[in-house]
């Protein structure tokens, strides 16, 4: 279901005019055409959906962000475990279908959507098999990759495909390229002062490591941050455990910092106080002043959406 919305201009800093081509603007937004679009799925299977579909439920947050910021309105979306990003704060009062993992299949049939969106954590073949029994428009948008190098790409195939299927092509493009462009301006800048940086998460108190070629691999594959040289498992999606000597034997000159605890609403030490000890104030990056907090919401939750991969630059940028 379409609407016009201003959440465009917050995402990219300019107004886009939300136009549908040729013979489906004579639809009523949300009324669901008739017609159908051709996607790309996970898989890299060519898929046919509605197009325009009138009642769209989402198990995934990544493609509630994106859709909600195109201004296509949800009829379901996954409960929060924690707070949502202000552009997303209209979502609180859509019916939730369970959690990213658990889907309420019941609430979701109960909704008779037009078209189910999965990806990521609930983009499995059970759960599909599962939503496939509800209806058969079912497609899932996952973005995976297989070279870290591939990462913005997959993504904003991704999220382009997601506008199309409302109309919404140009503007999911133009979302796109604009925040590719402002992590290249960033990577130029990171690359030419030829910084290191270590990525790490804490959870319940916890610290793991992450670097190349991982989940955050991101900060170094298209930020640009050269490698501490750590030795870190990039197999393991939870990271390698470390401890607080491994910050001060690979002593890097900015460390990121992701507190998964209060991304998903759990109580626990809080991921600086967690860091602030004798061994982590003597890196450079403490010293400089160059350990940051990222959002979690952004970098773990919904890591695939335009408005996830524009606040990453502000995160990024916070320590240059």
């Amino acid at each position: 279901m379409r609407r016009t919305t201003p959440l465009l201009a917050v995402l990219v800093g300019s107004t886009l005019a939300l136009t549908a081509c040729g013979a489906d603007s004579a639809a009523q937004p949300g009324d669901g055409t008739g017609e159908t679009v051709t996607v790309t799925d996970a898989s890299g299977a060519q898929v046919e959906v509605p197009l325009d579909p009138g009642v769209v439920v989402t198990t995934d947050w990544s493609v509630a962000r994106t859709l909600n910021d195109l201004g296509v309105e949800l009829d379901g979306v996954p409960a929060a475990t924690a707070g949502l990003p202000d552009d997303m704060a209209d979502l609180a009062d859509v019916p939730t279908v369970g959690s990213v993992r658990e889907p309420d299949f019941e609430a979701i049939s109960a909704l008779e959507p037009d078209l189910v969106i999965v990806a990521s954590r609930s983009g499995t073949p059970e759960i599909v098999a599962e939503m496939k029994k509800i209806t058969p428009d079912v497609v899932d948008m996952s973005a995976r990759w297989e070279d870290p190098a591939d990462q913005l790409t997959t993504i904003g195939e991704r999220v382009v495909d997601l506008g199309r299927i409302f109309g919404l092509e140009d503007e999911a493009r133009a979302q796109m390229d604009e925040v590719t462009a402002d992590v290249e301006a960033v990577r130029e800048q990171v690359t030419a002062a030829g910084d290191t940086a270590m990525f790490v998460q804490v959870s319940g108190g916890t610290v793991s490591a992450y670097g190349p070629g991982s989940r955050f691999g991101i900060v170094h594959e298209d930020f640009g941050f050269a490698d501490t040289g750590a030795p870190v498992d990039t197999e393991d999606a939870h990271g390698q455990e470390i401890s607080q000597e491994f910050f001060t034997r690979y002593d890097p000159d900015v460390i990121y910092v992701l507190d998964r605890s209060q991304a998903i609403g759990e109580e626990a030490q809080a991921a600086l106080e967690v860091l602030d000890n004798g061994l982590v104030d003597t890196t450079k990056a403490a010293a400089d002043g160059r350990i940051v907090q990222v959002d979690g919401f952004s970098w773990y939750i919904a890591n695939a959406a335009p408005a996830s991969l524009a606040q990453m630059v502000k995160d990024v940028e916070r320590a240059l």
